[in-house]
């Protein structure tokens, strides 16, 4: 009986024991980039009241923290510029070590959003990504590290939820995986700026902007039933629920430090561009929150002409486009140009990802030889029965690129639109202008550009840069 209750004992102070041990979130790992110069904060897991000792191979200094009643410890370190030499972090408590090698210092961006960020180079039946395999072929940066949070959902926020992930470094069988407009993005500040860069991945096929938000945000903003049941969720379509994947897929990565954040994201709230005047700002707001940083870059794409059902989505493009004008430190990568009308998930990804670096590196690296603002509509006024229209953003003047000006519309008092020809017209004031006109509107009031669901953008910038659909009018 003695022998049967020391096993039993000894099981249970094993199960114990096992059950506090030291322990890193899944981002913290080997083959990780750290956000370089910065106070990043390192936290996990270990027995209540343990002292945690956390070793930096660039500073040598012993960093220590001591559990909480729950377990849960921090430390915060000043990382080094970004640099290709590896760096180890040691961390140890009582007889446990855990050793993370192979850690660069380097710039890390957040990429979040639905389907159109998730999608991956495998693309979709009958929606594949163009260019995909050529994309491929010059996947050989080992110094690009790639962490993708795996798909789910959570009704309540806690503490205790853990995020599934690995750190991988970019190459063929690695990109396959991984999201194509945040890969670009990442390859081309990798090539420019040559430093290591990490790319962490937490974006979600069909979901809503409140899906990313938290319960206290969303609680004030008003408006959402935040009464979610685990038994009630249907599991196609949770992506859509308020906060499930905020609690689940971005939370437990908090506070990950990172340099900034691109989003794609839109097509679930189309039909309420009213809501997500207010909506998308609090979640930009709530994200700067999050990661610690009210100036954190966010960098986001327009989303795509597509030829929506009941919806006119040229109503949250503009939308999009007003949230850009008015927040600050955010930017927009108008995909005027590359929808497709049947097709919700545009095959050219590669240049959305392009427009989204131009953003960073013009604001954020000091790379402005780079534009990345296409021409938005200023002013216009009537000349001889034509509409003359002044844009900014396009210092050297307008451009078709030799594609036909289609998507203008010309209404006089009457408010009813006729389709409108257009020209491009000798520079004044400083600036080119476009003269729109239909010879049946003798007295214009109103020019709209590609507000409708789909159209084939034409107006460019002479960067190559092209022009978000707009209005004149407010009707």
């Amino acid at each position: 009986m003695k022998r049967l209750f020391m096993i039993v004992l000894f099981g249970l102070c094993a199960s114990f024991a096992g059950a506090q041990s030291l322990e890193l979130p899944s981002h913290f790992a080997s083959g990780m980039v750290l956000q370089q110069h910065a106070d990043v904060e390192l936290w996990g897991q270990a027995a209540p009241g343990a002292e945690v000792r956390v070793t930096v191979s660039w500073d040598k200094a012993a960093h220590k923290a001591v559990s909480d009643d729950n377990g849960r410890w921090r430390v915060v370190v000043r990382t080094p510029a970004a640099s290709y030499d590896p760096c180890t972090l040691t961390f140890a408590c009582g007889r446990e070590r855990i050793e993370l090698n192979d850690v660069l210092a380097g710039d890390v961006w957040l990429l979040g959003g639905q389907s159109n960020m998730q999608m991956n180079f495998h693309g979709n039946a009958d929606q594949p990504v163009e260019d995909a395999q050529r994309i491929l072929l010059r996947c050989r940066h080992r110094n690009i590290r790639l962490f993708r949070v795996k798909n789910g959902y959570s009704c309540q926020e806690s503490d205790t939820i853990r995020i599934e992930g690995t750190w991988t470094p970019a190459n063929p069988t690695n990109v396959k995986e991984f999201s194509v407009v945040g890969y670009i993005f990442g390859e081309k500040l990798h090539d420019l700026l040559d430093i290591p860069i990490g790319l962490v991945q937490s974006a979600h096929g069909g979901s809503t902007a409140e899906a990313w938000i938290d319960r206290a945000a969303l609680q004030r903003f008003g408006g959402f039933d935040l009464d979610i049941e685990a038994g009630n969720v249907d599991p196609v379509w949770y992506g859509t629920l308020p906060t499930v994947l905020y609690n689940k897929m971005l939370k437990p990565l908090l506070p990950l430090t990172v340099k900034g954040v691109i989003w794609y994201q839109g097509e679930a709230n189309v039909s309420r561009p009213e809501q997500y005047k207010t909506l998308f700002p609090l979640l930009i707001e709530s994200w700067r929150r999050y990661f610690r940083n009210p100036d954190m870059p966010f960098y986001y794409v327009q989303i795509a002409p597509y030829e929506y059902q009941g919806v006119n989505s040229a109503e949250l493009r503009e939308v999009q486009l007003e949230v850009m004008q008015s927040v600050p430190h955010t930017g927009m990568a108008v995909a005027l140009d590359v929808g497709e009308r049947d097709i919700i998930h545009p095959s050219r990804k590669e240049v959305l990802g392009e427009r989204l670096a131009y953003w960073a590196l013009n604001h954020d690296y000091g790379y402005t030889a780079f534009g990345c603002r296409g021409p938005e509509f200023r002013s216009m006024e009537v000349r001889g029965g034509h509409a003359v229209l002044k844009f900014d953003f396009a210092p050297n003047g307008l451009s078709f690129f030799g594609k036909n000006p289609s998507g203008f519309e010309i209404a006089g008092k009457d408010r009813i639109f006729h389709p409108a020809e257009v020209r491009i017209c000798p520079a004044f004031w400083g600036n080119e202008g476009l003269e729109v006109w239909n010879d049946n509107v003798t007295e214009p009031v109103a020019v709209r550009y590609g507000y409708t669901n789909y159209v084939d953008g034409a107006l460019y910038n002479t960067e190559g840069l092209p022009a978000s659909s707009f209005r004149t009018d407010n009707w």
